[in-house]
């Protein structure tokens, strides 16, 4: 099974392969399309590092922007659409699988709803095999979200490292604190 990963930043080289799918008939066909020849050339790094990198612009954006890859004109000869969906798919990257996954319970949405009537907060539950990823495949992770739910992860992270370890929760979170000097153990967290 092949999922297209249309959230992802186009590279350059892709860049150049779309230009080839402008529909000259467009308005701004030849413009858009000398657009992307310029940001896929090497000459062009900065201005595909604004463009692209800095504005963090995926293949959403970049179809919304060059709109003469999709547009099918006014039904006049020579007005097609130049771009297939297998065209399209050969192009985008695949999803990169995720190793581990954070989600929630059918049992938490029950608490979670009990806890916003009591407004008492609520467990998160992390289903996840985290021990076994972090201690026997010497794995990295990743938490993102919001503050509440990044110090509820990394207490249920401790709580499921000090169960296996020698010297408990002490230890889970020396372990973490190491892993994150490595670079192995990330929060970011807004509120």
């Amino acid at each position: 099974t092949h999922c297209a990963d249309i959230q992802s930043l186009p590279e350059r080289e892709d860049l150049y392969s779309l230009s080839v799918y402008c529909n000259q008939n467009h308005p701004q066909g030849k413009d858009q399309r000398d657009k992307l020849i310029s940001l896929s050339e090497t000459s062009g790094a900065a201005l595909y590092g604004d463009y692209i990198i800095r504005e963090k612009r995926n293949w959403v954006d970049l179809f919304y922007d060059f709109d003469a890859v999709r547009w099918e004109g006014s039904g006049t000869s020579g007005d097609v659409a130049l771009m297939t969906i297998s065209h399209l798919l050969t192009m985008l990257p695949s999803i990169t699988p995720r190793h581990f996954s954070i989600a929630s319970s059918p049992s938490y949405m029950v608490r979670q709803t009990a806890a916003l009537e009591s407004k008492e907060g609520f467990d998160v539950e992390l289903c996840v095999a985290i021990v076994d990823h972090i201690l026997e495949r010497n794995g990295a992770v990743y938490i993102a979200g919001g503050s509440k739910m990044a110090r509820a992860v990394r207490e249920e992270i401790v709580e499921a490292l000090g169960s296996v370890l020698e010297g408990g929760e002490g230890d889970a979170k020396k372990l973490l604190n190491k892993l994150k000097r490595k670079g192995m153990f990330s929060i970011e967290a807004w509120s």
